[in-house]
């Protein structure tokens, strides 16, 4: 596998990582409003703790998830960062603590991928 293929497969991870932890985010403020929704692993264990931490937490996740997509160059958003391997890391287990479970896993794999592209 040429190593241009690499970085195509792992920008493509962090990209449906970078979505699918706006929806969690989105359905963790939909949540945190009062509309109840269950995914399995869904939400962080700070809720039990901390109220309105749905509202809080999917805030900071749906920020996380555009300043991802923004450092892919998929969307304009002035938070952008630089596109290393290192910073999709750092995005990565961010969105991880704060709630963005499957997506978070794909952008952390996506940028492991990158180290090697």
């Amino acid at each position: 596998m040429a190593k241009s293929d690499l970085k195509k497969i792992a920008e493509i991870l962090v990209l449906i990582g970078a979505i699918i932890s706006l929806i969690y985010g989105i359905l963790m403020i939909l949540g945190g409003i009062g509309i109840s929704f269950w995914l399995p692993g869904f939400g962080f264990p700070l809720g039990w703790f901390i109220p309105g931490w749905g509202l809080i937490g999917g805030i900071i996740t749906l920020i996380l998830a555009l300043i991802t997509m923004a450092t892919c160059g998929v969307i304009n958003f002035p938070l952008k960062m630089e596109k290393n391997w290192v910073m999709l890391l750092i995005l990565g287990i961010l969105l991880a603590i704060f709630g963005g479970d499957w997506g978070a896993f794909l952008v952390i794999l996506g940028a492991i991928l990158l180290i090697f592209a």
